[in-house]
């Protein structure tokens, strides 16, 4: 239940298009692992605190061209990103309390090919 209020939470914050309101929802040790597959531009190596990681996840989720659903993934609420109508990212993350400690992002191309926008 508590992943599922963050998830909202999430959602919530990427839809009002605030970067203070994504960044308050980072732990201060939160790590970001990005997954691009070697063909989406990525970060070679984790990003870690909340400065860091909001800022990435600002620039990839606070678009006007990107919607954002809810949806499990590995069995734990997150978040499918699309752009446009076409799935350009998956977020799973893990909550501790209201705060996201950990999360990972998946804009792999070849890795989104199951997920669907709807």
């Amino acid at each position: 239940m508590q992943h599922e209020r963050v998830a909202r939470a999430l959602v919530a914050a990427v839809e009002s298009g605030d970067p203070g309101a994504l960044r308050a929802m980072m732990h201060p040790g939160v790590e970001l692992t990005v997954d691009g597959g070697g063909v989406v531009p990525a970060p070679p190596a984790a990003l870690r605190g909340a400065h860091e990681v909001s800022r990435h996840l600002s620039g990839v989720l606070l678009d006007s061209e990107v919607s954002v659903r809810i949806a499990s993934v590995n069995g734990m609420p997150g978040l499918v990103v699309c752009r446009r109508g076409e799935v350009t990212g998956v977020l799973g993350m893990r909550a501790r309390g209201r705060l996201i400690v950990q999360a990972w992002l998946v804009v792999n191309p070849g890795k989104l090919t199951r997920w669907r926008a709807e």
